[in-house]
């Protein structure tokens, strides 16, 4: 119990000290008004909404009637179980719930949250396996912990500042997130089931819907299609 309380406020300390760095002097930002006052209240509603989607997940997708106790339900740290993909889901619809409501920009505080919640997530991971009692050296959790390593750092020394001299479009980074974020959680969840990899579950499902709509809005976004068709007539 008092492990999984420990990882959780240490990757939102993790998260909100990122958030901090990427906001502060942000000039779309600062012209919006937007403060840090602003983005750390919203950050703070959003853990709790992402934990609580986290746990609903967890719930639908392991069903018990244990859990129609409402102390079951809401002391997950002594009944534990929370869904990463919840987690997310539920995040990231808050933010374009409260952004749309707010009139802020949604497509870069979703880059910066996203960037966030990846410098968070080796941590979060490496606890959850000592949470589980799994041996850290193994190639799972190693080559888990390694891709979202780099990814994390592919995002802000590539991309990040693509996004801030303009070459990027404001939410670019948050569908790369998704994208790669489902595609890591679909590979991994088949390698987990071993000979029954194909046996697609509720949440396979929802992370398909995730990369497809997330591929569609990036295809959209950056024009891809366009920029494609202009290489190709080049090379002819």
């Amino acid at each position: 119990m008092h492990l999984l309380i420990l990882v959780i406020l240490l990757c939102f300390f993790i998260f909100l000290f990122a958030l901090f760095v990427l906001t502060r002097d942000d000039f779309v930002l600062i012209r919006k008004d937007v403060t840090l006052d602003v983005v750390f209240n919203i950050s703070f509603v959003a853990f709790a909404v992402s934990l609580t989607s986290s746990r609903i997940l967890y719930v639908i997708l392991n069903p018990s009637s244990d859990f129609l106790n409402p102390l079951v339900f809401l002391l997950f740290p002594y009944f534990p179980g929370l869904s990463l993909l919840g987690a997310v889901a539920g995040g990231v619809l808050f933010l374009v719930i409260i952004c749309k409501q707010l009139k802020l920009p949604i497509g870069r505080l979703i880059d910066y949250f996203s960037i966030s919640f990846l410098s968070s997530l080796p941590i979060g991971i490496i606890g959850y396996f000592l949470l589980e009692g799994e041996n850290l050296f193994k190639m799972g959790p190693i080559i888990l912990v390694l891709v979202y390593t780099v990814l994390f750092f592919i995002l802000i020394k590539i991309l990040l500042p693509r996004l801030l001299s303009g070459r990027l479009k404001d939410g670019t980074i948050g569908l790369i997130f998704l994208i790669c974020f489902s595609l890591i959680s679909l590979i991994s969840g088949f390698m987990a089931r071993g000979k029954n990899m194909f046996n697609l579950g509720l949440e396979d499902l929802i992370l398909v819907i995730t990369l497809y709509a997330s591929l569609v809005f990036l295809f959209r976004q950056e024009k891809l299609l366009t920029k494609i068709k202009k290489l190709k007539l080049k090379r002819n």
